[in-house]
């Protein structure tokens, strides 16, 4: 499945089912949106596949805030060709690393990332406690930790 990214515009609907995939909360969601570059991708026949959500942190680096992928194209690659596109933008803006953040209970997106090409950084200890209004479980685990990681455009980082 060969995928394109499309830049969201405000006077379009935003998904907020898709983007809750990746974040179970609208407000959050709704508060990094005001100040993000929202991505939606496609199949070459125009079906939505996922859905990427990018801010500035300086202007040599980028977060990645939200990463969501439709649940019925999940483990299709559609995520990777999401980061490469991105990957591939940030090098055209002279952008040096890319950042994203996880939980310590998301496995599958920790294995995710570092596939992708991230490396583990930091551990915010007690971060989804303090940020987050109520307890989120995956995989029977508690999230409590947010995972940093930290991908390297430059050759020099």
């Amino acid at each position: 499945m060969i995928v394109s990214l499309t830049r969201h515009h405000a006077t379009q609907s935003i998904p907020y089912e898709l983007l809750l995939l990746a974040d179970p909360y609208q407000s959050k969601i709704d508060e990094y949106l005001s100040y993000s570059k929202l991505y939606i991708a496609y199949t070459s026949a125009g079906d939505r596949v996922g859905a990427c959500v990018v801010t500035d942190l300086s202007k040599n680096a980028w977060e990645i805030l939200n990463l969501a992928v439709e649940e019925a194209c999940q483990r299709q690659g559609v995520g990777k060709q999401i980061i490469t596109q991105i990957v591939h933008l940030a090098q055209t803006q002279h952008i040096q690393k890319l950042w994203v953040a996880t939980g310590n209970s998301s496995i599958g997106q920790l294995v995710f990332y570092q596939k992708s090409g991230f490396e583990m950084h930091t551990i915010v200890p007690n971060y989804f406690i303090d940020h987050y209004p109520e307890e989120i479980v995956e995989n029977g685990i508690v999230c409590k930790h947010q995972v940093r990681l930290v991908y390297c455009l430059s050759k020099n980082q």
